[in-house]
């Protein structure tokens, strides 16, 4: 799954002692929920795939529901996420192309290109994406009764506003981690630990504190900071980024939904 993601920010540098700051409430996050995908929909969505690796936009457009929700969100956690109802469309590569303009993510339209042309391909690789990148399939809360490509956790913008505001900080420093992780005064092993990160809550990364590749700063819930080691495969971001199927009146499945993160 193409998913917009915070990097962390690393120097070579080390950070001597756990710095002073303010403490915050880390806001809740529920976990994902997967969801048991029929057998009649992964045929469904592999024949979507066999048409997108033929570049059929219309095979395409046969499994897209002629009115379709799009659900926007930003790497700012402290942004509500957006849903609009857009279709029907005049035809499938009217469709197609007018998808491409919700792919998240950022990018400039090269010169003297076809708009049309860029933004099938632009959706083309994003279904394909969706369809292919293992992944668990779930539910996501903004699109009701349906089974998406990936799952979602639920966060409360609110409160990574509020906590944001504590810290004088973004609500895109904010992530989730899928394991506990202990921290510690300095990027020592040997130093004293001075907390734990666990998982469930969003924690306020410190950008501005000097670490290691290995080591990254977050902000303690209590104030100050502790160095804790990670990769980037510890991290639990609640961004979504795929399709969402739901079956219709007469049986056959078709997509109903489709959410980006963008910048």
């Amino acid at each position: 799954m193409r998913r917009a993601v915070v990097t962390i920010v690393a120097s070579t540098l080390l950070c001597g002692a756990a710095l002073a700051g303010p403490a915050y409430a880390p806001p809740k996050v529920s976990p994902a929920k997967t969801a048991e995908v029929p057998a009649d929909l992964r045929a469904a969505a592999t024949e979507l795939l066999k048409a997108v690796a033929a570049k059929d936009v219309d095979g395409i457009g046969k499994w897209l529901a002629p009115k379709m929700s799009i659900v926007t969100g930003t790497l700012d956690l402290s942004i509500p996420r957006g849903t609009r109802l857009e279709g029907p469309w005049e035809s499938a590569k009217s469709q197609v192309a007018g998808l491409g303009n919700s792919t998240g993510g950022d990018w400039d339209l090269p010169p003297n290109v076809d708009i049309g042309v860029f933004l099938t391909k632009m959706e083309l690789d994003f279904i394909g994406q969706s369809l292919t990148d293992g992944q668990p399939w779930g539910t996501d809360a903004a699109v009701r009764g349906a089974i998406c490509t990936y799952g979602l956790g639920t966060v409360d913008p609110a409160a990574v506003k509020r906590a944001a505001k504590a810290l004088d900080t973004s609500g895109d420093n904010f992530v989730g981690v899928k394991r506990e992780i202990e921290l510690f005064e300095t990027m020592e092993d040997s130093s004293k630990s001075v907390g734990k990160l666990v998982p469930g809550l969003l924690y306020a990364t410190d950008y501005d504190a000097e670490t290691s590749t290995e080591w990254t700063a977050f902000h303690l819930p209590e104030g100050g900071v502790g160095f804790g080691k990670t990769t980037g495969d510890d991290f639990d971001r609640p961004y979504a980024s795929g399709l969402c199927f739901k079956q219709q009146a007469a049986g056959e499945w078709a997509v109903v939904a489709q959410a980006s993160t963008g910048l």
